[in-house]
């Protein structure tokens, strides 16, 4: 399993325990409020992958992600970003 299926298979784990969240209902198109994710949830699962996978929140950027296609992207890059500098170094 690659590590962007990890990390999607956690954020759904997240989304269903937490919040009730069926895996059917995590579409692409949903959006974070669809889906009852607020910033508290945002930052929930941010301890996940920061523990997990090494992958930052602290980017600005985060506040411009709207749906579950946009967090994908965004985890995508933020572990894009973390593999280039651990190559670097």
């Amino acid at each position: 399993m690659s590590v962007a299926n990890e990390i999607e298979r956690d954020i759904v784990e997240y989304l269903h325990a937490h919040l009730g969240v069926d895996a059917d209902e995590i579409t692409d198109d949903a959006t974070l409020n669809d889906l009852g994710l607020d910033s508290l949830g945002v930052l929930a699962i941010g301890d996940i992958l920061w523990t997990k996978y090494g992958i930052s929140f602290d980017d600005e950027r985060i506040a411009g992600v709207r749906t579950m296609a946009d967090f994908k992207n965004f985890i995508a890059l933020k572990q894009s970003q973390r593999l280039t500098t651990e190559r670097a170094v």
